[in-house]
């Protein structure tokens, strides 16, 4: 059923990648807000995760997409140029919702903090983001922004994007 919500919009855009002393700060951060609750088994998956080569912990802004854990994507785009984009299979491993609560899943609306693993390496259009070495996100105002979604969805997402992209530059 899910595959039938509107999937020119189920995608999310990423902002940066984490470094690793970005990635100690957030396990640090997870730790500490989850010193008195109760430990899931997703919070236990990423607290001992330890990055492999193919992954790669991203920020994202508001999610346009409810995407359980393993979902299979394919596909890395350019937000504000989506005719610039990659097809490469790769699964979402961990969702941090609100960047701090490990989650079977992303959710609409929420802030995300995900890691993603690629069958192969990752993209070199993922190295172009902003590096985040810390928690709390630093990246500048208009700097690079990719979109990931599964490869099925892209088509329909770059000709919504486009639409859209036509009809506010007619609005001026």
């Amino acid at each position: 059923m899910e595959d039938q919500i509107h999937p020119k919009d189920e995608f999310i855009v990423i902002d940066g990648y984490f470094s690793g002393n970005g990635i100690k700060s957030v396990k640090d951060v997870v730790e500490k807000r989850f010193e008195n609750r109760l430990k899931t088994d997703f919070y236990n998956d990423f607290i001992n995760w330890s990055k492999a080569e193919n992954e790669i912990l991203l920020g994202t802004f508001r999610a346009s997409a409810a995407w359980p854990l393993l979902t299979d994507l394919g596909c890395v785009f350019d937000f504000r140029n989506p005719e610039k984009f990659v097809y490469q299979e790769f699964k979402l491993v961990h969702s941090l919702v609100n960047g701090w609560i490990p989650a079977e899943s992303t959710s609409i609306g929420n802030n995300h903090i995900v890691a993603v693993r690629f069958e192969r390496q990752i993209p070199e259009m993922l190295h172009e983001l902003y590096e985040e070495s810390e928690y709390h996100p630093n990246a500048p105002i208009g700097c690079l922004q990719l979109g990931i979604c599964r490869k099925k969805d892209f088509p329909i997402i770059l000709e919504n994007i486009r639409k859209n992209r036509l009809k506010s530059e007619s609005d001026y």
